[in-house]
């Protein structure tokens, strides 16, 4: 039996393998996913190849357009990269973006981004954020923490973007 998964607000969506249950999370923003069902042949790292429909639900997700930069920190805390961003995708969980440049994000890293909102105060908006899932400069990030008590809580309110 093939296994359906759904495209996440983010533009993200998690492969499991039927054989040793790892997940893998996939970063769809480069692919123009324009139909409602997609197939596609995934190899685990188990050496298992399995079938799977990605489904895609066009007209559920808010698009926004938040220029900002981001830094990427090492597990020690030095600073490895830097640049500039948009933010296309944000809810109250994280956000996807699309980098100027590729970075390379080593894994369990975390990256401080600093965008401004689209409001009427040009506010700045400073997080700290852990990346999920990578695919060439297309990055999808969940916030660390998810109590949002500066200026970005009103905006996902009324933008009805906390979902």
């Amino acid at each position: 039996m093939e296994d359906r998964v759904k495209i996440t607000v983010l533009e993200t969506a998690t492969l499991t393998c039927p054989q040793c249950k790892r997940n893998r999370i996939l970063q769809l923003s480069g692919y123009p996913l324009t139909k409602r069902f997609t197939r596609v042949k995934y190899t685990c790292g188990c050496g298992k190849t399995f079938m799977t429909t990605i489904e895609n639900r066009p007209g559920q997700r808010k698009d926004v357009r938040l220029a900002g930069t981001f830094v990427i920190k090492g597990k020690d805390g030095k600073t490895l990269d830097s640049g500039q961003m948009i933010i296309t995708r944000l809810t109250a969980d994280g956000m996807a973006m699309r980098l100027a440049n590729p970075a390379k994000i080593p894994p369990q890293s975390t990256m401080d981004v600093e965008f401004v909102l689209d409001d009427a105060m040009q506010s700045v908006v400073t997080k700290t954020v852990r990346p999920i899932a990578k695919h060439d400069r297309f990055l999808t990030v969940q916030f660390t923490s998810k109590k949002h008590m500066d200026n970005l809580g009103p905006y996902l309110y009324f933008n009805k973007l906390n979902e």
